[in-house]
């Protein structure tokens, strides 16, 4: 990083080998899951959607000095290319002397719109998913249906 510190995960995580489920839930529909870095590859988000996620579920431990930066626009991206929700809780305060997290638990709703947000403190993030919602932006802004498949 910029600020001298390393971070390398990849040390002592093991990267998924296949692309995850979507879990169908009877109060929210589609649930895509994954974790903290996994919102950097879009192509990801794409396949949850194209299998049937309405909500993308991201908890992460974004660092500080990435998340001022990166953390925000990333879910937001990932909410309007796919039309989903996004649900992301966030780690936050210090966890030794290098080590801090940005915080910022978020719902985010499929246009983009920051429904919650529980800052840099402990604390949540609530908001609504509507259903009614979602599918009014998935037909005000039809770009899942005109995806091209190469």
């Amino acid at each position: 990083m910029p600020d001298g510190n390393t971070y390398q995960e990849s040390q002592s995580v093991l990267a998924g080998m296949h692309l995850p489920p979507v879990y169908l839930s009877k109060d929210f529909g589609g649930l895509g899951l994954s974790v903290c870095y996994d919102v950097r590859f879009p192509e990801l988000y794409r396949h949850l959607s194209h299998m049937g996620a309405e909500v993308l579920v991201i908890p992460a431990a974004f660092t500080a000095y990435t998340g001022k930066d990166h953390w925000q626009v990333l879910l937001q991206a990932r909410a309007i290319e796919n039309t989903c929700y996004v649900i992301a809780p966030a780690q936050t305060g210090r966890h030794n002397t290098l080590r801090q997290s940005h915080g910022h638990a978020v719902v985010i709703d499929p246009w983009g719109i920051i429904l919650a947000d529980a800052g840099e403190k402990t604390g949540v993030a609530i908001a609504s998913i509507d259903p009614a919602r979602l599918e009014q932006v998935r037909r005000q802004m039809p770009s899942l249906q005109h995806r091209v498949f190469i």
